[in-house]
């Protein structure tokens, strides 16, 4: 399910990945296509086409901060540039509100008086603790990434992808659940989906804080959600879509 998380890399002054082994001349290039078209065939597996809304539950746990929450709530999403996700605790109150437009965010915990606002110029020091970027990826723009390499190994075929300035690793066996992992300077996301589309169940997990999610969909419904859902918190006249992001 989209709504979840999380992914490898090595950035930096890091190793390269290992590489495929691959044949000579045309060979090679033969090799090469094929690998790059199972990635597309993944990514569009779990990419939305259209904008959608989805009912989601929740568990959530923070071990350093000793955090544990249940909530539902909705998410809607609009690709390729936005993303709100209103989640609610016991007796109704606001658990979490997420907005997302392109590289602009505003993410809020009521109960413990977290509001933070960003966009791309934010340091990633800043945002450590907070899925944001994840979750950006996961329901914007699933498993996105230039080919860097393939190995193939016991458990399948694993695929290398470079996302900006992060490197992903991608499981994707076909008769076992989705993996990803993902490495950035300042951290590792893990994810683990199980299903095959939007719908199913994620679970995350961000290695620095001992952040562990774990999001089931309940109920999926295609078409757009009002453009209401995608106004900005903060500023109401602003939608995203409608506009630029706000800086």
């Amino acid at each position: 399910m989209r709504a979840g998380l999380l992914l490898l890399g090595l950035v930096g002054c890091s190793s390269p990945p290992p590489a495929a082994s691959l044949p000579p001349g045309r060979a090679g290039v033969v090799a090469w296509r094929e690998a790059q078209a199972q990635v597309d065939a993944i990514r569009e597996r779990y990419t939305p086409g259209a904008p959608y809304r989805m009912n989601v539950s929740l568990e959530l746990t923070q071990v350093q901060l000793g955090q544990r929450m249940r909530a539902r709530g909705a998410v809607a999403v609009h690709p390729p540039h936005g993303l709100r996700m209103i989640l609610l605790g016991p007796g109704g109150t606001t658990a979490l509100d997420l907005w997302i437009c392109r590289d602009a965010f505003r993410f809020a915990v009521p109960a413990i008086d977290l509001e933070r606002r960003g966009d791309a110029r934010t340091p990633p020091e800043q945002l450590r603790g907070l899925p944001v970027g994840f979750l950006r990826w996961w329901f914007l723009r699933p498993l996105d990434g230039r080919l860097l390499s393939f190995v193939d190994g016991d458990a399948g075929r694993r695929f290398v992808l470079r996302d900006r300035v992060d490197v992903v690793h991608v499981f994707a066996p076909a008769d076992a659940p989705l993996r990803a992992e993902r490495r950035s300077r300042l951290d590792t996301e893990e994810v683990v989906v199980e299903g095959q589309g939007a719908c199913g169940e994620v679970h995350y997990r961000q290695v620095s804080t001992g952040l562990d999610i774990t999001v089931r969909c309940e109920a999926l419904t295609p078409g757009g959600p009002p453009p209401a859902a995608f106004a900005d918190p903060d500023d109401p006249e602003h939608v995203c879509g409608a506009g630029a992001a706000p800086s």
